[in-house]
């Protein structure tokens, strides 16, 4: 992934890298799917 190039190949990076894919997901979500509340 291009995320590779930019940070070294860590398990620290990987996290973070995880937990930012995670918020795009939930954000995604909240802006496709109509709010329920």
């Amino acid at each position: 992934m291009l995320n590779s190039f930019l940070y070294p190949d860590s398990l620290t990076f990987l996290i973070v890298k995880i937990c930012v894919l995670i918020l795009a997901i939930l954000v995604w979500l909240v802006f496709t799917s109509a709010p329920v509340v």
